[in-house]
């Protein structure tokens, strides 16, 4: 009888036997057994599975292979990871049906970064998989992609972009001699100067050599554009992974890594997969950006998986944002990596000149305290408008999306439970989950018909400003209509945290709405992403030019801001972190189920732990530091004994190292 193999791998000693062939499908000579992972969402199944290769399929059949097989009853895909002489199955193995792509796109790095993956953050194989490698497209694979000869060379401004960093000239002079493996590096973005200059110089120093691959993970598309604007001299051995290229040109751009055709990769969050040849370099832009997080489990982060992959393979890495992430100055904390932050003479040329508010604001202006754009603010903008365009920075999006009682000012819901928001031109609140209008809205609370609002948005920002300075002209950018790039002409610019366009020779004057507002959020990143958002606009800034933060002068944020000093805030957060035993101090499990499943996952745990819930159906776990490996290895084996086990409950979701604990 032939075994469908759904036994579970036991602690007792595996006994190897020859493959039994069957009569009908002779197996190959050499090296018959295929060892397959099954595609399965069951973590009881997250383990390797031994078919019979035909004598047929004995050339096509390789490690890396798609394959079609047989398990329990039905046809399922696969990808062989191995091929052995001997079995571990004590039964006749079934032959592998057929082999679906030549094409050995799981390579042996990247099934073992998959694996590291894998038990790091407590999920499957497959889960990682599926982000690691795009679909089959039969087309794409067909496609030839000639090697493109034409040398790269190093420019004279590359190693001038890294002279305005303390130890900018050492990491530049290790890529260009080729030493640049093993290097560990985060680096904190220089004021007015584009930090795609920055990675396109040292991706370019490594490829003007004959050897060695780059790899350059960002968060979102409009960052790959620019870092492949930056590169456009390496367009012939450059290969870009985004999710919105569409089936074919994706597994195309894969492929060009894939064969060797393409020693630079660009692209987003999955990219960091990416199959580069002889890879020299990994270099990770935007760290803290939550675009970096995957969103579907087992939730890892690309920061983390290039750590990984640093370590798995010795490639150098290079971890780079406006800020700094508490998790990368961990790394610095500890030796693993080395702090590169802007000299201080670039400083002194280009820093711009940081202004928050302070007493004497208030002295001369009574209601610079509680005013949301403060007298001193439009005189900034006012002056900036004289010589180009006025950066605006403003915390949320819409007209007035956060509205309360004008009476007791409590929040004001729908009778669905969502928050109520006006748009512009509308007279009549709507609600912002299920859209109904409240024409007859009356404050449960107190009875009052009428609202005030509790936060101003990008669209009533313009109209405030468009008032203020008649006849300038003003735009407006957000995650729905995002503009990308302004000319260097006169204009208020007003932008949502993240949906900043570019100007054309840097912005005259930057002004920070809503930085007191922002501050005053309960969570635990609520400090390190004020920081990022606020260098992030000041970054865009021309040399010198003046930026207004509106919060208190002596808040950390402000303060790291106007020293320019990321790295002295987010080592204050980590210090914090740590008195408090929190992550990255600690690594963190949130568990989400049912209470019964969650109290049976923590029974399980043998590494010491604390467990605190579960409320609500949440839990979190939280480890020392050195038990964070064994508690991702646990977690990922008592999910797949449950898994296993029929009657065993509801599946519980880990979700280890999560972005935020509060969430």
């Amino acid at each position: 009888m032939i075994s469908d193999q759904l036994a579970l791998e036991t602690g007792a000693p595996v006994r190897r036997r020859r493959p039994v062939a069957s009569s009908s499908v002779p197996l190959a000579q050499i090296l018959p057994v295929a060892q397959v992972r099954v595609e399965s969402p069951l973590p009881h199944l997250d383990r390797l599975f031994d078919y019979g290769v035909p004598a047929s399929l004995d050339d096509a059949a390789q490690p890396g292979v798609r394959v079609r097989v047989r398990f329990a009853g039905r046809l399922l895909n696969g990808f062989i990871v191995g091929r052995t002489a001997e079995s571990s199955v004590d039964a006749t193995l079934r032959p592998l049906e057929r082999v679906l792509s030549p094409e050995p796109v799981l390579t042996v790095e990247v099934s073992r970064l998959i694996e590291m993956v894998a038990d790091r953050y407590a999920g499957t194989f497959w889960d990682v998989l599926r982000a690691a490698i795009p679909p089959r497209h039969a087309r794409a694979e067909a496609t030839e992609h000639p090697l493109d000869a034409t040398p790269i060379l190093a420019r004279p401004e590359d190693e001038s972009a890294w002279a305005r960093y303390q130890r900018g000239r050492i990491l530049y002079g290790r890529a260009l001699d080729g030493t640049i493996a093993g290097v560990r590096g985060v680096w904190s973005a220089a004021p007015a100067h584009p930090w795609a200059a920055d990675v396109a110089a040292v991706a370019r120093a490594v490829l003007s050599r004959p050897t060695g691959g780059v790899l350059i993970v960002v968060p979102d598309a409009w960052d790959v554009a620019q870092v492949t604007a930056a590169l456009e001299d390496c367009a012939g051995t450059m290969a870009v992974l985004t999710a919105d290229l569409g089936p074919e040109r994706r597994y195309r751009e894969f492929l060009k890594a894939l064969r060797g055709t393409a020693r630079l990769v660009v692209g987003t969050r999955g990219a960091v997969f990416a199959p580069v040849h002889d890879l020299a370099l990994v270099i990770i832009w935007n760290d803290g950006d939550e675009a970096l997080w995957e969103p579907h489990a087992p939730y890892w982060n690309a920061r983390d998986v290039a750590a990984l992959r640093s370590h798995l393979t010795g490639c150098g890495l290079l971890v780079g944002s406006p800020a700094r992430s508490v998790e990368a100055e961990r790394w610095c904390a500890s030796g693993w990596a080395q702090s590169i932050v802007s000299a201080r003479q670039a400083l002194r040329d280009f820093a711009p000149v940081v202004r928050a508010l302070e007493v004497q604001d208030e002295a001369r202006d009574e209601a610079a305290a509680s005013a949301r754009i403060p007298h001193t603010a439009w005189l900034v903008a006012k002056e900036g408008l004289r010589s180009g365009p006025v950066l605006v920075q403003v915390a949320r999006r819409g007209y007035l999306p956060s509205l309360a009682c004008v009476g007791c000012r409590e929040a004001a819901r729908c009778s669905c439970g969502g928050p109520l928001t006006l748009a512009s031109g509308q007279r009549v609140a709507m609600c912002g989950w299920c859209g109904a209008l409240s024409g007859s809205w009356a404050c449960p609370n107190c009875g009052a018909q009428r609202f005030r609002a509790v936060a101003v948005g990008v669209e009533r920002t313009a109209e405030e400003f468009g008032r203020a300075f008649q006849g300038e002209r003003i735009i407006w950018s957000s995650a729905e209509q995002m503009k990308r790039s302004v000319g260097p002409e006169p204009a208020v610019v007003i932008a949502t945290a993240g949906a900043e366009p570019v100007a054309d020779g840097g912005y005259a004057a930057v002004v920070i709405l809503d930085a007191r507002g922002s501050m005053m959020r309960q969570s635990l990143r609520t400090v390190e992403e004020c920081a990022h958002r606020w260098f992030s606009a000041a970054m865009l800034a021309r040399p010198r030019a003046h930026v207004i933060v509106t919060a208190d002068t002596g808040a950390p944020p402000v303060q790291a801001l106007v020293r320019w000093d990321a790295s002295w805030l987010a080592a204050r957060e980590l210090a914090d972190r740590e008195s408090a035993g929190m992550p990255p101090a600690t690594r963190a499990a949130i568990l989400r189920g049912a209470t019964g499943d969650i109290e049976e996952v923590g029974r399980a745990l043998t590494t010491p732990h604390r467990l605190l819930g579960p409320v609500g159906g949440r839990a979190i776990v939280t480890v020392r530091r050195e038990d964070g490996p064994a508690l991702g290895r646990e977690l990922r084996g008592i999910s797949a004994v449950r898994s296993a086990r029929s009657g065993s409950g509801s599946p519980v979701t880990v979700t280890l190292d999560p972005r935020v604990l509060d969430g």
